[in-house]
């Protein structure tokens, strides 16, 4: 009895970290926001801009490149905003998502995110802002 435990344990966690490994993909609820038309206005940058340096600089670095004076002994690195590929991979809906999920959603919960959820913190439009201003790193 003791075994078929222990396998329908291991397989739950395998199939688990399978359905859990695109760590690209998006909830429906975040998939379908359509982002605002303006994202390259130079206000809405320059406000991102404002909230980055006072709120995600410390782990992301000034430049974006995820060398800030904050790093996490354990878990995910910091994410490199400059990685020019990496960046033009993901949409404008992913990184809503991260700013306002943090690392409180799978998979980066289960590998140690540390990332905070700013959805608590800042509003809609402030989220849509620091996603305007991030896009600008890898330019």
């Amino acid at each position: 009895m003791k075994r078929v435990i222990f396998w329908l344990i291991t397989f739950t966690a395998i199939l688990g970290a399978c359905l859990t490994n695109n760590a690209n993909a998006l909830p429906k609820e975040y998939a379908t926001i359509v982002p605002p038309e303006n994202l390259n206005a130079p206000e809405l940058i320059a406000a991102g801009r404002d909230l980055y340096v006072a709120d995600c600089a410390v782990c992301h670095g000034a430049t974006g490149n995820g060398q800030g004076t904050t790093q996490p002994r354990f878990g995910l690195k910091v994410v490199d905003f400059t990685d020019r590929a990496r960046m033009q991979s993901l949409a404008e809906q992913y990184l809503f998502w991260r700013i306002s999920e943090g690392g409180r959603v799978e998979p980066f919960r289960a590998q140690g995110s540390i990332m905070p959820a700013w959805k608590f913190q800042l509003s809609d439009a402030q989220r849509w802002q620091l996603v305007a201003f991030i896009r600008t790193l890898a330019r």
